[in-house]
């Protein structure tokens, strides 16, 4: 009997292996809206019910279609626990994010259940339910840059205030720097900035050179008041 059984499982083992495994189709520049993968499902046989059997192997593969989708998803730097964290919560909304499907193979075998499947979900409806969990990420070339304005305070000189447009124009992530107003011995610069308010912040918070510093004074919606800290000397009032 261990003998027949063993046979048998080997049948079903070579059966499965002559099955075709679909790649994983990742959305190209063109098509950003869609994921395909596939995915493997099991369910115990209950008797002779079939049908509830595919059913469950169904599910189970569409589920792990959907885990291979969230790989190519989910952004590179996140961490294993991160990634089960929010596998765990989106996993019940699968249907949410399902477009379609086609099964691949199934076979039923040794009292279990086998069903391959190709799956497509929608990218921009998974995106939006991360972004509610507080996962953000940028793919390059796809955000436009953010306005943001910068009133620059104790530039009092025509040499600071050169060397103050041209250190925003070479400061990383900046796009554009340009002249907005200027009120006496305080400036405000126009930027288009590439990444986030807060980030910004920080890179004129830890920014130093052999002259002069910054100090961020006010942050506003899209607004950053700081002064202009010269080497030696306090910070001016205002």
């Amino acid at each position: 009997m261990k003998k027949r059984y063993a046979v048998d499982l080997l049948v079903v083992l070579l059966l499965l292996a002559t099955v075709p495994v679909p790649p994983v189709h990742c959305a190209s520049e063109h098509d950003r809206e869609r994921v395909t993968t596939d995915g493997e499902g099991e369910a115990e046989i209950q008797g002779q019910d079939l049908s509830l059997a595919r059913g469950e192997a169904l599910e189970d593969a569409l589920q792990k279609a959907f885990e291979n989708a969230l790989v190519e998803i989910l952004p590179l730097d996140l961490s294993l626990t991160g990634r089960q964290d929010i596998l765990d919560q989106l996993a019940t909304r699968l249907r949410r994010y399902l477009l379609q499907y086609r099964v691949l193979s199934e076979l039923p075998a040794l009292q279990v259940f086998f069903v391959n499947v190709e799956a497509t979900f929608s990218v921009p409806l998974i995106r939006e339910d991360l972004v509610s969990l507080g996962i953000a990420w940028e793919e390059e070339g796809t955000r436009d840059p953010m306005e943001l304005f910068v009133r620059v305070k104790g530039v009092s000189s025509v040499r600071l205030y050169q060397e103050l447009v041209q250190l925003f124009r070479k400061m990383a992530n900046v796009k554009e720097a340009t002249p907005y107003e200027v009120f006496g011995a305080a400036v405000v610069l126009r930027l288009e900035y590439e990444r986030g308010l807060e980030d910004l912040v920080e890179a004129l918070s830890n920014w130093r050179s052999d002259e002069f510093s910054f100090r961020v004074e006010q942050v506003n919606d899209r607004e950053i008041s700081i002064s202009l800290v010269t080497m030696g000397e306090q910070p001016m009032d205002w």
